[in-house]
C-alpha cells in the first residue's frame, strides 16, 4: 500500500529539479552591430560537457539593447551550479566566428567574467550557483 505523504513528495519532485529563473545582466555588446545579431547563451552542468555539450542553449534578439547592455531572463534552468557561456551573434550564423589564428572576432563572456589563459576558461572558473532574484552580471570581451 502506497504511503499518501510519499505519493506527494514524488509527485512534487518534477519541480524541485528546476531552479528559479536567472536574471542575466550582460554588457559590452558591440553596438555597431545590433542590428540583425543575437544573443547567444549556453547553460553547462557538468565539467565533462563544458563548452561541449551544454544541457540547454538560448537565443535572444538585441532589438532591445542600449548602450551595449541588455538583460534577458533565462527560464527554468537545472537546479544546482552551472556555468554559462556567451556571444554576440553580430551576423546570426549560430555560431562564434573566429580569426585564423582561433581567436574570437565576436564579444564572447563567461558567467564570473572567467578568463581563461591561452583559450577559454576551466569550468571551476566559471561555475556559478545562482540565487533567486539576484541577478548575474557578465561582462562580454
Amino acid at each position: 500500500m502506497k504511503h499518501p505523504l510519499a505519493a506527494t513528495l514524488l509527485a512534487l519532485l518534477p519541480l524541485a529539479s528546476h531552479a528559479a529563473d536567472l536574471t542575466l545582466e550582460v554588457q559590452g555588446l558591440d553596438k555597431t552591430r545590433l542590428q540583425g545579431a543575437a544573443l547567444m547563451v549556453a547553460v553547462f552542468t557538468e565539467p565533462a560537457g563544458w563548452l561541449k555539450q551544454p544541457q540547454t542553449g538560448r537565443r535572444f534578439t538585441l532589438d532591445s539593447a542600449a548602450d551595449g547592455r541588455i538583460t534577458v531572463v533565462l527560464k527554468d534552468l537545472p537546479d544546482g551550479p552551472l556555468a554559462l557561456s556567451l556571444f554576440q551573434d553580430a551576423n546570426s550564423n549560430g555560431r562564434l566566428d573566429m580569426n585564423a589564428m582561433g581567436i574570437p572576432v565576436e564579444p564572447f563572456g563567461f558567467s564570473n567574467d572567467a578568463v581563461g589563459q591561452f583559450g577559454p576558461p576551466k569550468f571551476e572558473q566559471a561555475v556559478v550557483t545562482p540565487v533567486a532574484g539576484q541577478p548575474l552580471k557578465i561582462r562580454l570581451n
